[in-house]
């Protein structure tokens, strides 16, 4: 791949990152010590983004394999996006806070899929390429982190303000990007994409046993993304959005390795690896504090990057190897729409319950009882798709 084409696609995946960074992780925080919002109406907020996933990447990826290229289809989404977070972080209501969040995923979410399908259109080398410039998507979370935390933001609205300031920013790079044109398949209608080709791929049983795994890994997932940080605020850790940051630093490292670790053990044993992190880190995490047992809430956040790169990262490689070219932007809001729709919507409302159920009168927390759930639910699923989960090497 040539230099400045790689670069380009670096930026675009730095401000991806840098913007989900900013706002998804800290919000939780700030709606539970600002807003007082509780666990039930946090776990909505945060389940807003999979309730876009059931509809958004499909649709977007319908006009980016068919209709529009993928780079305009950026530009538009990221633009009106940054306008929706910029007027959600001035709401204090739960009943406009939660809408007006809401309408800002429909443009958010797809992001990720468009994003993903434009750089496996460019790619040469699927595992090395794309890790190589990924990583620059996980510094730029890291960034935004160590920002936010420096600048002691975590209670306030304005990591919301910093993303959508990007996410304007970002829209117009976009329309710079290279040109990805809609690819011209076979089929032309909605009823033949979701007709004959769906057919094949859940009737293969490792692709089906593969859309039962990554929907339940995401429910542990949820618990990370919406709980962690205000366990980390509660708990006296210090610079919780710096401290959750040291997760991503370690996933660079292992995006670097990527290639190799791949190549080497093999996408089943690579998803493994993944799964159980998820359920691990929780007994971590669970039996941690802020006191001698730091050291155990260090390594559950260092295996964020095991979770993220494994999980996630192997799971669209896996997606993209899966259906024809025709189809990858779809195949990647599929993608999305599992992780990011039915497990996170499942998994938000999940752990808002358990956190309520968890709650003390006072407003602190029980968060070793808290985090036993998702970490049943990693190990089991790592369990199950051990026994069940055989890839075929071939293109379906």
């Amino acid at each position: 791949m040539k230099r400045p084409l790689q670069i380009q696609l670096a930026v675009l995946m730095f401000f991806q990152y840098f913007i989900w960074g900013g706002w998804y992780v800290t919000t939780g925080t700030y709606l539970v010590a600002e807003l007082q919002f509780n666990g039930m109406q946090i776990g909505l907020v945060y389940g807003a983004t999979a309730i876009a996933a059931f509809v958004s990447p499909f649709l977007s990826g319908l006009l980016a394999d068919r209709l529009v290229a993928v780079e305009k289809l950026l530009g538009i989404f990221h633009g009106v996006g940054g306008l929706l977070l910029l007027w959600a972080s001035y709401l204090t209501s739960f009943s406009w806070f939660y809408p007006v969040l809401l309408l800002y995923t429909f443009f958010f979410v797809p992001t990720f899929a468009l994003s993903s399908s434009l750089l496996f259109h460019h790619v040469v080398d699927r595992a090395k390429d794309y890790s190589r410039i990924r990583v620059w998507g996980t510094l730029g979370w890291i960034i935004a982190g160590i920002l936010i935390s420096y600048l002691h933001w975590e209670h306030r609205p304005f990591p919301m303000r910093l993303s959508a300031g990007a996410s304007i920013t970002l829209a117009i790079y976009c329309f710079f990007l290279p040109h990805t044109p809609p690819v011209k398949g076979p089929r032309t209608s909605l009823r033949d994409l979701l007709g004959q080709e769906a057919k094949a791929l859940f009737f293969n049983r490792a692709f089906l046993v593969f859309v039962i795994g990554m929907t339940l890994v995401r429910i542990p997932a949820s618990f990370y993304y919406s709980f962690v940080n205000p366990y980390l605020y509660e708990i006296g850790a210090p610079n919780p959005a710096g401290l959750m940051s040291m997760g991503q630093g370690m996933e660079i490292l292992l995006m670097i390795t990527f290639p190799f670790v791949y190549h080497r053990l093999g996408l089943k044993n690579v998803l493994l690896l993944g799964m159980f992190a998820w359920g691990a880190r929780y007994l971590l995490f669970g039996y941690g504090d802020a006191d001698t047992n730091m050291w155990m809430i260090y390594i559950g956040i260092i295996l964020h990057g095991v979770t993220y790169n494994y999980t996630s990262h192997t799971g669209q490689i896996y997606m993209d190897q899966s259906v024809p070219a025709h189809l990858r932007s779809t195949a990647q809001g599929f993608m999305a729409f599992l992780i990011m729709g039915v497990g996170a919507l499942i998994g938000s409302i999940f752990s808002g319950y358990i956190v309520d159920l968890y709650t003390l009168e006072n407003g602190l927390h029980l968060w070793t009882e808290i985090f036993w759930y998702p970490a049943a639910i990693g190990l089991l699923t790592t369990l199950a798709f051990a026994l069940f989960f055989w890839p075929k090497k071939r293109r379906v």
